[in-house]
């Protein structure tokens, strides 16, 4: 027998984004806080409406309320003193209009300049045809190998049998350009070009 790995990488576009923003208030008084995010997350909504985001693909999730305590001289928290509240209420947009969504998270910071207190999260940018992709490449990096296998056994002057075993690696997903392996599989999500490995290890029969 001959033990030979082949391997095979194809070049992908994301085709799902998933972007998040957080729209925060902070005040004293819990109520007050509550009327400045009630003012903020509805122009931050119609920010993105009005860049053509479909009303569908936008989520706004629940709010979360944070106690700010007092500190002593030490710095630690009175946890009996509470001198303010923080607010925070997600947005989030998942779409398949990869490009948009990319610009809109870079200009969701002009909001600010309105006083609105908006944080954007990186998007994360998914290929969401990862089942149907693996085979390809194992099948590729399968055909890789036996070219290998009979290169090595032509300079012998033997010939190559049949296929006797497999092992098939993890796929691998990189940004683009990028060839980082791990025992579990690399699943990229902060690029929207990408680079999918596969790794297959054969074995074949020598005749």
């Amino acid at each position: 027998t001959i033990s030979v790995t082949g391997s095979a990488t194809k070049r992908i576009e994301s085709d799902l984004v998933i972007w998040s923003a957080e729209v925060r208030a902070r005040s004293d008084n819990l109520a007050e806080a509550y009327r400045e995010l009630q003012k903020g997350t509805p122009r931050v909504r119609q920010f993105l409406i009005d860049h053509e985001i479909p009303e569908e693909e936008i989520t706004v999730d629940s709010v979360s309320t944070r106690e700010i305590y007092a500190h002593n001289e030490e710095g630690f928290e009175i946890r009996d003193q509470i001198i303010g509240y923080s607010l925070v209420q997600p947005v989030r947009v998942t779409s398949k209009n990869v490009d948009l969504v990319r610009r809109v998270s870079q200009d969701i910071t002009q909001l600010i300049e309105s006083g609105i207190d908006v944080r954007s999260e990186r998007p994360e940018y998914i290929y969401t045809r990862l089942g149907e992709l693996k085979i390809q490449l194992i099948a590729a990096a399968t055909r890789d190998a036996r070219e290998r296998a009979a290169q090595v056994v032509e300079n012998t002057g033997g010939s190559l049998g049949r296929l006797r075993g497999a092992r098939v690696g993890v796929i691998q997903v990189n940004a683009a350009n990028e060839s980082e392996i791990t025992w579990d599989g690399m699943n990229d999500r902060s690029s929207i070009d990408k680079d999918a490995m596969a790794v297959v290890r054969t074995t074949f029969v020598l005749e």
